[in-house]
Order: structure tokens, then C-alpha cells, then sequence
């Protein structure tokens, strides 16, 4: 199992990006709250496939993806503009 804190996205684009990994990933998905937990899915196999989904979205200049090696939680979060 591996989560997602993926609450910094818009609600249009989190519920595309759970859709997306469940396609994707062929794995189960729940999304509640701003968390998606994706069942039978490594953290690695799961961040190479949300970096893909900001990527084609246009996002990846905006939003990064970060892990907690601590606490097994992946988390996307919005970059800095100065």
C-alpha cells in the first residue's frame, strides 16, 4: 500500500490523477480528503506515475513530489515562484 497527500492539487485535477493511477497502475485506489492510498503499488512505481501525470498535464513546473522516507507517505506540493 502507498498514499499520496496529494491535497495541494485543484479538486478537478486530484480526481483526474486518481482516475489516471488507477489506470495506470491496474490497482485499486481510494481517494478521500485530499489523500489517495493505492493498494499492491510500490511508493517508487507510484511516484514515477503521478512525475508523469504533472508532467503531460503541464504541472510538473509548478508541483513537485516529495517523500517522508519516515512515514512511507508520498505528498505533492506546489513550488515557490519568486
Amino acid at each position: 500500500m502507498a498514499e499520496l497527500d496529494a491535497s495541494k492539487l485543484p479538486g478537478e485535477t486530484l480526481r483526474e490523477l486518481a482516475d489516471f493511477l488507477g489506470r495506470k497502475l491496474s490497482a485499486k485506489v481510494e481517494e478521500s480528503s485530499g489523500k489517495i492510498v493505492v493498494e499492491n503499488v510500490s511508493n517508487t512505481r507510484l511516484r514515477k506515475a503521478v512525475r508523469w501525470f504533472l508532467s503531460r498535464r503541464g504541472l510538473s513546473g509548478e508541483y513537485r513530489v516529495l517523500s517522508d522516507g519516515k512515514a512511507k507517505t508520498l505528498a505533492i506540493r506546489k513550488i515557490k515562484k519568486d
